[in-house]
């Protein structure tokens, strides 16, 4: 887990200093997040879940997405480049599912992790629900309510990523030092 949260602040930093050093904008660099995000924490759930049946899951889940994306860059290399939604949605959705199967199979057993996939299920979904009304608040319609109705969403998501972000960092560094300490 501090390996993840190594690797999750060395991106983020890279990707916020990407246009200052090369003047370039990281929206090709948000594939690389969400891909290492994705291969982390797949590892992650196969390792927590004591179902064989589900560690096979999660692993075939990350092999089929991974490949799919690797093979989608390789044969089309401009696409890398580009901001796509849907390769955002693949790799957030399958760690919203890998969340709440964890929560519903651990539920009778102790469960050392459950603050972690607690932090890690609030934030993937809310980033899951920032992602969907992104694409809405590019949508030009000549009615002035549709106009403040996107723009309120949009701001809304995002003040509530920002917050949950937060939080989800001051929950995993609370169990990591809870894992620490036992």
């Amino acid at each position: 887990m501090s390996l993840f949260l190594l690797i999750e602040v060395f991106l983020n930093f890279i990707s916020d200093k990407l246009y200052p050093w090369f003047r370039i904008y990281n929206h090709f660099f948000i594939n690389i997040i969400f891909l290492v995000q994705f291969g982390f924490l797949s590892l992650f759930y196969s390792y927590s879940f004591e179902s064989k049946k589900w560690r096979n899951v999660v692993e075939s889940i990350l092999i089929i997405v991974v490949s799919y994306l690797l093979i989608k860059y390789l044969l089309f290399p401009d696409s890398f480049f580009v901001f796509h939604y849907q390769d955002i949605y693949i790799t957030i959705f399958p760690i919203i599912v890998y969340s709440v199967m964890y929560l519903y199979n651990e539920y009778n057993s102790q469960q050392e992790l459950y603050w972690a996939n607690f932090a890690i299920l609030t934030l993937k979904t809310i980033l899951f629900f920032c992602y969907l009304t992104w694409p809405l608040s590019s949508i030009q319609i000549d009615y002035d309510y549709m106009n403040e109705f996107n723009d309120v969403v949009s701001d809304l998501a995002g003040h509530s990523y920002d917050v949950v972000y937060i939080v989800y960092s001051v929950i995993l560094l609370y169990q990591l030092k809870k894992l620490k300490f036992q």
